[in-house]
């Protein structure tokens, strides 16, 4: 520390002839920007004096001249600041865009938008980035898009429709039959004037966190028309209340920050960092269908299923709004699923509920299920209405009190009962109802903004016997059959036509195309049936098929489609399916 060459008593007196003599300040040596005149011939108690305040402010104030050593402190000051704020600014830009820059460089991490440029021939195309999923799944887990192929610039004359959505939307278990290909052999047969282009975006396990990075990809690529078919996903899905891909129901803020981070070759190393820790602990490496959520049952009053909900409504919106941004008309469907011929995955007791209740509880049950095995539907439609004012929330006692009115002949509580079973289902790979009624709120009433809501779960129902869904349309759960698809491509084909110009519509060929018909476009034939059937069958002999009460007569069913096929002569069958496949 300096020592000055004053001493403390001359420092003390000088104090004194400052209060004493205020108007001499002007006249003694003030101290510069360091606080000294000269070195050595300056003290502490100088410094002191200077920052003691005056007893009356107002008076002997002047303004500050140029010279004035206080007045010269305010630039420093500022510079200080401006220093600190780039310190904590500047320099960790710096550091992370060189690390970003040098990982680049080094070729670590993978793209996350969905389209990637590649060469055919001359031509410059778009082709599906095959580690898009890895944005949103564990390394081990991550799912692949189907290959496609798309021109960065629409051609001329070409109405050009994006199909948005999950497994079900992508045409799962056989996406060659999808509704997506179904839908474009409707439109060309009915318009043949016209060039239609369906892109088919959707994927296995996505869900909407996924599908609106994806539509803001799309938005760029000259869409005309939008469909969205999804829902099915947002509760197993990443980042819903029962997923296994991550944080449970995080908040929005966090979801959109963190997969902002990931598009970043630093945030994908600390994402591959934390993986690989959680995978020394984790017993599932790699990917295992649906069976890997059976130890995440998730109660309809869970409280992550609010946040669930409000995830699903601000996605859907800002994917509609991305879409009306871009010129697109957007198709907002609700989603349909299996009631009849899907039992629920898993079942829970209410929350709460006492063990002597719930003893009885299961002494109706058990009395209903005999009387229900014996054909007698009505008094044990009877017994479940009884164990059901002791616990309603139970799914698999409504899906058997929906059995036993639909037996009984009551079909409109038997709807009302296969729903409800849906809706508690507590392995949740349905959308259930208040999902569909968000997609209804916001896709209805909003015609003249160029969205239009199809109300697919009510369409699919009424092409089924008495209003319920079943095998007449579904293979499994949600994934549909042939004429399932057809349906629902039917049902989007009417809403395209109803937004192409006059002209367009005028030049027609007809009638739209047969099932039949589309069939044969799409070589869909007895063989490719069978093979489906085959890989559904295999489908349902795991969990949690295997756990629904109705997994007998389901893989019964798929037999007996099987057998159809072969019980015809080997040489006639394949000659049909290749006569088909020729033309």
């Amino acid at each position: 520390m300096f020592i000055s060459t004053l001493t403390v008593a001359q420092g003390i007196k000088l104090l004194n002839t400052q209060e004493q003599h205020p108007r001499r300040e002007s006249n003694r040596a003030r101290p510069n920007f360091n606080g000294l005149t000269k070195p050595g011939h300056y003290t502490l108690f100088d410094s002191i004096s200077l920052l003691k305040p005056s007893k009356n402010p107002s008076k002997g104030k002047r303004p500050a001249s140029p010279t004035d050593p206080l007045a010269m402190t305010a630039a420093p000051e500022r510079h200080k600041w401006l220093f600190r704020f780039l310190a904590v600014t500047l320099i960790p830009l710096l550091f992370f865009g060189s690390a970003e820059l040098g990982l680049r460089l080094a070729g670590y991490g993978y793209p996350t938008r969905f389209f990637q440029k590649s060469r055919m021939g001359e031509r410059v195309v778009l082709v599906e980035n095959e580690k898009f999923g890895r944005r949103f799944f564990p390394p081990s887990l991550a799912r692949e898009p189907r290959p496609l192929i798309l021109a960065p610039e629409k051609p001329a004359d070409t109405i050009r429709i994006f199909v948005f959505g999950e497994s079900a939307a992508m045409g799962d278990p056989e996406p060659a039959y999808g509704f997506s290909r179904i839908l474009e052999v409707l439109l060309r047969e009915r318009f043949p004037g016209r060039r239609f282009e369906v892109v088919n975006v959707a994927m296995t396990a996505i869900n909407s966190h996924a599908i609106l990075p994806l539509a803001r990809e799309c938005a760029r690529l000259q869409g005309d028309v939008w469909v969205i078919y999804m829902g099915n996903n947002e509760v197993e899905g990443p980042f819903g209340s029962g997923t296994i891909f991550g944080p449970k129901a995080p908040g929005m803020f966090f979801i959109r920050a963190s997969l902002a981070l990931k598009t970043a070759r630093i945030g994908q190393l600390l994402d591959d960092l934390q993986s690989r820790l959680l995978e020394k602990t984790a017993a599932q490496k790699s990917w295992g269908g649906m069976k890997m959520f059976m130890e995440h049952q998730i109660r309809q009053e869970d409280p992550g299923m609010e946040m669930v909900y409000r995830h699903f409504q601000s996605n859907l919106e800002d994917i509609v709004q991305v879409g009306k941004k871009s010129g697109a008309k957007i198709l907002a469907s609700t989603v349909g699923s299996n009631l009849r011929h899907c039992a629920p995955f898993a079942s829970l007791h209410a929350a709460g509920l006492k063990e002597t209740d719930q003893s009885a509880w299961g002494k109706m049950y058990a009395s209903g299920v005999i009387l229900e095995s014996a054909g007698q539907f009505q008094e044990a439609l009877a017994l479940y209405r009884q164990a059901a004012r002791i616990d309603d929330r139970h799914a698999e006692l409504q899906f058997r009190m929906g059995r036993c009115s639909w037996e009984s002949g009551i079909y409109d509580q038997a709807r009302r009962s296969f729903e409800r079973a849906r809706d508690l289902d507590t392995l949740r790979f349905r959308a259930d109802s208040r999902l569909n009624e968000i997609i209804r709120r916001v896709g209805g009433n909003r015609t003249d903004q160029g969205v239009l809501l199809v109300d697919a779960e009510e369409a699919l129902a009424r092409n089924s016997p008495h209003g319920i869904p079943g095998r007449d349309l579904f293979y499994e759960h949600v994934h549909l059959n042939f004429d399932g698809n057809y349906r629902l491509a039917r049902l989007f084909a009417e809403r395209v036509a109803e937004l192409l110009p006059d002209n367009n519509t005028r030049q027609t060929g007809g009638d739209w195309a047969s099932p039949d018909a589309c069939a044969r476009r799409l070589a869909f034939t007895a063989w490719n049936r069978h093979q489906i059937f085959d890989s559904v069958r295999r489908r349902l002999s795991e969990a949690p098929f295997t756990h629904q009460l109705d997994h007998v007569e389901n893989d019964r069913f798929c037999q007996e489609r099987m057998s159809e096929f072969l019980s015809q002569p080997k040489p006639e069958r394949m000659s049909q399916a290749s006569e088909i496949y020729r033309q």
